[in-house]
Parts: structure tokens; sequence; C-alpha cells
């Protein structure tokens, strides 16, 4: 295969990989977008950081628009500003996503200075590489009927800078984590999203990494732009959501249990066959407000209304429990 038609084919790969990640982040955007209404309409409390969340969403939502217009319209337009215009919102999706991993990584580490400090300068060196906004080409062909780009290896420090400072910001926030282990669901909860956050970064940025330095041609060193951008925007998205959402729940992890209790057997009349009623006891929780201790029945009391006897919590899991509801006031942000 000549070189031009293996760039050709190449081309046609990357289209795909685009048109895949783009039905993948609208299809994203448009489940989640609840939670927002959630936020907007005040049934969620309002958090400065829910900001952060909005950006990265609609920056990479327009990138991803204006790749796709750039990349299917077949009149020629101005190639120059339609590329300028889908690196600076990628890069600044990009940007937001990784802010989000800045504020998780302070929260737990208690607003720890030094982490601030180290964080931001990370997050802030990465501000300087987004010069790269200005590099690359693109010039409209007849033949192919869209903007061709080249010049893509100039991205590859760019992208070296940005692979580096994930995986720095991914290293504070994930030893934050296992430095404060626990046996609360909320720790699992930060355990497996730190997990998945540093294995979407791996899967996307690392390809990026080398292909760039491979320069094979300008589309194998695009090829994993889009993945990137759209799998890192949705982990970031998500994590911040499901935690967000844990911790402004009313609903208690380890809530009192209750216990309905067997009713009496009552004799049966003389002569008569004995009836004997098997039951089975149900646990279920009961939802309590934070802050709130639990129900006021004393432990191992029945309530005879209802038919359920009250337990209260061990020793154990009362100190999980504060221990949750401690992490949960130091992760609001």
């Amino acid at each position: 295969m000549s070189s031009e038609a293996y760039a050709l084919a190449t081309y046609g790969h990357l289209l795909k990989v685009m048109h895949t990640c783009a039905g993948l982040f609208i299809w994203e955007f448009l489940i989640t977008l609840d939670f927002e209404w959630e936020v907007y309409t005040g049934r969620r409390p309002w958090r400065w950081s829910f900001i952060v969340y909005i950006a990265a969403r609609l920056l990479a939502l327009a990138s991803i628009i204006l790749s796709l217009v750039g990349f299917n319209v077949t009149r020629e337009f101005g190639c120059n500003v339609w590329l300028r215009s889908v690196l600076v919102t990628s890069w600044f999706a990009a940007a937001s996503a990784s802010f989000l991993l800045v504020l998780r990584g302070v929260a737990i580490w208690g607003r720890d200075t030094r982490i601030v400090a180290v964080t931001g300068s990370f997050w802030l060196a990465n501000l300087v590489g987004s010069f790269y906004v200005t590099q690359g080409h693109t010039q409209w062909v007849p033949v192919l009927r869209t903007c061709s780009i080249s010049g893509t290896n100039e991205f590859k420090w760019s992208i070296v800078i940005n692979f580096v400072e994930d995986f720095v910001l991914l290293g504070i926030m994930f030893f934050g984590v296992l430095h404060k282990r626990n046996a609360t669901h909320l720790w699992n909860m930060l355990y497996f999203q730190g997990l998945f956050w540093i294995l979407t970064a791996t899967l996307t940025e690392l390809p990026s990494v080398a292909l760039s330095f491979q320069n094979i041609n300008d589309s194998w060193n695009l090829m994993f732009q889009y993945p990137h951008l759209t799998l890192m925007v949705i982990t970031s998205s998500r994590a911040y959501r499901d935690l967000f959402q844990y911790i402004t729940s009313d609903q208690d992890s380890y809530p009192t249990r209750r216990k309905r209790k067997p009713p009496r057997m009552r004799a049966a009349p003389s002569g008569r066959d004995v009836q004997v009623t098997v039951t089975k006891t149900i646990e279920f929780d009961v939802e309590l407000r934070l802050g709130e201790g639990p129900p006021a029945l004393p432990s191992g009391i029945e309530d005879e209304e209802s038919g359920y006897e009250s337990h209260e919590l061990t020793k154990e899991e009362q100190q999980i429990r504060t221990l949750e509801l401690q992490m949960k006031q130091d992760l609001e942000i």
C-alpha cells in the first residue's frame, strides 16, 4: 500500500473513532442532565465546584460538535478558525476535568496548604502548555472536500505536559485515599473511583504520548486525542457527580436496624390440629437525616403499633458512621 493510500485509510479510521466518541459523549451528556436540573432547581445544594463540572462538560460538548461539523461539512469554510476553536475548547475542557481532580485531592488531604501548592503548581504548568493551540496547520483539500490537518507532531510536548500533570495529580489523590483507609462506604467509593480514573488516563494518554513521538502520520497523532478528551471528561464528571450525590444525600449509610417481631402463637381449640405460623425475620434500613441520632425506641424495645423491634448500632458501627459523616464534611467542595 502506498503512503498516500495508507494515510487516507488511517484518516478514515480517525473519522470512525471521532464519531464513536462523539456519540458516546452526547449520550452520556443527555442521560445525566437530571443531576444539573436538580442543582438548578434547588433540589440539591449549590457548590462553587459545580461551575467547574459544568465547564468541563459544556466545553467538551462544544469541541465535539465543532469536530462533527468540521469533518462532515463538504463546502469550503475557514479551516484555520475551525481548528483553533476545536483546540481551545478541547484543551480547556481537559483542563477543567483536571481541576476537578485537583479539588478531589485537596479535599481528601484536608485542604493541606502543601497539597494546594503542589497540585496548583502542576495545574498551572499545564495551563502554560496551552500554547499548542497556536500549533498545527490546516487547509481545505478539494479532493477530500474537508480540512486537512498537518503539523500535529508539534503537539507532542503539550501532550507530555498534560500526561505528567494528570498522573501527578492522580498519584496525590490516590495516595491520600490510601492514607485514609477505613471501612466506610465512602472510602470504598473514593478508592474504586481513583482506580478507574488512573486506568482511564493510562489507556488514553499513554498511547497519545507514544504515537506523537512515533509521528507515523497526522491521523495517528490525533487518533487517541478524542478518546482521551471524551473518557477523561466523562470519568471526571461521573466521579464528581457520584460523590456530590452521596455527600448531599439525606440517607444514612449506617442506619439503625429494625426487625419485625414474630406474632405470638395462639392456642388451638380443643380437638383440632395445632396450626403453627412460620415467619421470616426481615431487616431493612430506616432513613435518617445527617446529624440526627437513631430512632427514639430504646434498644430491644418493641414498637407495638408497627410490630418492629429497634436495635441500636454496635460500638464499631457507630464509630464507622461517625467517621463517614466526618469524611462527608471534609469532602464538601
